[in-house]
């Protein structure tokens, strides 16, 4: 370790998602599970060039809340969330006024100010879906923001299809499950939507991973994909989703050059490759020139590996990338104990020789890249434990 390191700060970045649905769709859940956190949220307004914090009595009219209203988490201050009040009512007037927000957000000039992603809420509970579901292709005319379409309480909705069916005398089916939710909910959306099915987010313990995926598989801009990287702080498993999705669609024809793997591998994952603690994280990254040269050069310093070299010299692309990832990985863990970004990637280069980890990723990944789903090496790379080499050997 670097003594005289300083552990490394977070950059100061900010993703800012529109929330859209009906009271009791389970909105405020889905947020404190995305931030980790049973706190309530901190509510600012902007007046002019002044934001101030307010506060909201729950039982006041709905026009004191306004969808300009910027919603806080203390525990990551990385999210800004916007929530369309009032949208519940599906009228003209209060379509026009969250149509107009996320026009108006999605052309922001500075990047930390536009809306990044749009989550639409479809509570599951209800027996007229069409109405929550009516508006999901207006919200934003300009198709420039991505909307997620965000089916809650999906659990509930299967313990109502089990009964109607036990009603009928019919077994419980999931297949028919399935079929009824395609026909009620999936088909309104249209051919090519984004969704996903959330269960028991009003527990301590439910689980938000499937829309963050989600979400930065809609992204179509690196830079803003990057973003909800560094949000997510310690969600190694979203760095290494992203860059396996990047690179893996290049080994259908082994047309990729072995130095794009490894640039595809190292761009999810900024603390690595953001030049100090006190840069900024936006004007690294919104400059592209300045941006691939710091990249570049950690690059350079990872194909200088011994292991890495192995697989370069083999050509075997699938392999690089996994080991890659791998040391990425460890090297990221390794930041916030005081390593520089230097020492992180040599000691977990290290550590990586001490397991021997190369033989294990050539043993188990002998089919064609093709044979193995994104899951398959997300969940090979995360099962990789440092600390414990006997847990590594046994699980894998």
């Amino acid at each position: 370790m670097d003594a005289q390191q300083r552990p490394r700060q977070l950059p100061k970045v900010k993703f800012r998602v529109l929330i859209i649905g009906r009271a009791n769709a389970g909105k405020t859940s889905i947020l404190q599970r995305v931030c980790e956190t049973t706190e309530s949220p901190v509510i600012y307004r902007r007046t002019g060039w002044k934001k101030e914090q307010i506060q909201l009595d729950p039982s006041v009219e709905r026009g004191e809340h306004r969808i300009e209203d910027e919603i806080v988490f203390s525990n990551n201050d990385g999210y800004i969330f916007h929530d369309s009040r009032g949208f519940e009512s599906g009228g003209d007037k209060e379509l026009g006024i969250v149509q107009n927000f996320v026009r108006q957000k999605s052309g922001e000039k500075r990047l930390a100010d536009r809306l990044h992603a749009i989550w639409y809420c479809i509570p599951m509970d209800n027996q007229r879906p069409l109405l929550d579901l009516r508006h999901f292709r207006d919200i934003c005319p300009d198709q420039n923001v991505p909307v997620i379409g965000v089916f809650t309480k999906y659990d509930q909705f299967k313990k109502n299809v089990e009964m109607d069916l036990e009603d009928h005398g019919d077994c419980p089916d999931l297949g028919l499950v399935e079929k009824r939710f395609d026909e009620h909910y999936l088909r309104p959306l249209g051919d090519g939507a984004r969704f996903v099915r959330l269960e028991k987010m009003h527990k301590p313990d439910g689980c938000c991973k499937n829309l963050i995926e989600e979400t930065a598989g809609a992204l179509n801009d690196d830079v803003v994909t990057l973003m909800l990287v560094a949000v997510q702080r310690g969600n190694l498993e979203l760095s290494i989703a992203v860059a396996v999705k990047s690179a893996c669609p290049n080994f259908v024809f082994e047309t990729e050059d072995m130095k794009d793997i490894v640039e595809k591998c190292l761009t999810p994952f900024p603390y690595i490759w953001t030049v100090k603690a006190h840069t900024s994280f936006f004007k690294i990254f919104v400059d592209s020139v300045c941006s691939s040269f710091f990249r570049n050069l950690w690059v350079t310093y990872i194909m200088s590996m011994k292991v890495i070299q192995q697989f370069f010299s083999a050509n075997t692309r699938c392999h690089l990338m996994i080991a890659t990832l791998i040391i990425l990985r460890h090297a990221t863990i390794l930041r916030p104990s005081g390593f520089s970004a230097k020492s992180a990637l040599a000691q977990a280069e290290l550590d990586y020789q001490k397991l021997n980890i190369s033989i294990k990723i050539t043993q188990h990944f002998t089919a064609s890249p093709q044979e193995y789903s994104v899951q398959n090496f997300v969940d090979f790379i995360q099962g990789v434990s440092f600390g414990q080499l006997l847990h590594y050997q046994n699980n894998i």
